[in-house]
C-alpha cells in the first residue's frame, strides 16, 4: 500500500509542475517542428509540380490553430491540410517566423489546397525575383491554381498574360482569366487587383483605338 500511495503522490507532483506553454514558447516549438521536418522539396520545390487534382475540404482555417500552434504543426505533418495552411498563415504574420510559412504552404499545396500553391509561388517570386526558372515555375503554378478557381491564382495569371514576359501576351485570355478573380466578392483583395488590371486594359485598348493611323 505504501509503495502505491508514493507512486500516486509522485504523479500528482509531476502534473502540478507542468504548466501551459506561453505564446512565445508555443510558437518556438511550432517553428522548431517545421524546421526539423520540412523536406528539401517543401523548402525549395516548385509548387506547380505538386498541384493536386483532388481539392482538400478545409475547415475554418482562421481559428484552426488558435488553441496551440505546436499542436497544429504536428497535425500538419500527419497530413492535415487545414493545419498546414492555417499554421502557414499564422507564421507568415510575424517577420521572425515568416520564412517557415513557405514549406507549410508547399505542403498544403501537395495536400490539395490551391491557395497554398499560389501563396508558395508568390513567396518564390519574392525570394528569387531574378531567377527565370523560378519565375517560370511561379507562372505555371498560377495558371494551374487559376484553373482550379483560386482567385489570386487568376489575378496573377491574368497579370502575366498582360505583361507577356513569362508567357505569350494574350489580352483576350487575360480578360477571361481576370473575370474569375471575384469568387469571394468585390471586397476580396484578389478581386480588387483583377478589377484594377481590367480597368488598365480598357484604358490601353481605348488609347490604341484613338491612335491615328500613320500616313
Amino acid at each position: 500500500m505504501f509503495r502505491w500511495v508514493s507512486l500516486t503522490a509522485m504523479l500528482v507532483l509531476v502534473g502540478a509542475c507542468q504548466r501551459p506553454l506561453t505564446p512565445e514558447e508555443d510558437r518556438a516549438q511550432a517553428v522548431d517542428f517545421v524546421r526539423t521536418r520540412a523536406s528539401v522539396a517543401e523548402r525549395e520545390g516548385c509548387p506547380a509540380d505538386v498541384v493536386s487534382a483532388r481539392q482538400a475540404k478545409l475547415k475554418d482555417f482562421t481559428t484552426y490553430c488558435d488553441a496551440r500552434l505546436s499542436k497544429c504543426a504536428r497535425q500538419c505533418f500527419e497530413s492535415d491540410a487545414t493545419a498546414c495552411y492555417a499554421l502557414a498563415l499564422a507564421l507568415q504574420n510575424d517577420a521572425a517566423t515568416a520564412k517557415w510559412a513557405e514549406p507549410l504552404f508547399y505542403r498544403s499545396c501537395a495536400l490539395g489546397v490551391s491557395s497554398g500553391c499560389s501563396n508558395r509561388a508568390a513567396g518564390l517570386q519574392v525570394e528569387q525575383e531574378s531567377d527565370d526558372k523560378v519565375l517560370s515555375c511561379a507562372a505555371r503554378t498560377f495558371e494551374k491554381t487559376c484553373a482550379q478557381g483560386d482567385p489570386w491564382g487568376c489575378s496573377i495569371h491574368g497579370l502575366n498574360l498582360v505583361q507577356g514576359k513569362l508567357m505569350p501576351r494574350d489580352m483576350k485570355k487575360a480578360r477571361e482569366v481576370l473575370g474569375r478573380s471575384c469568387k469571394y466578392g468585390l471586397e476580396d483583395p484578389a478581386c480588387q487587383a483583377a478589377r484594377s488590371l481590367l480597368a488598365q486594359i480598357d484604358t490601353l485598348e481605348l488609347e490604341q483605338v484613338r491612335e491615328p493611323l500613320p500616313k
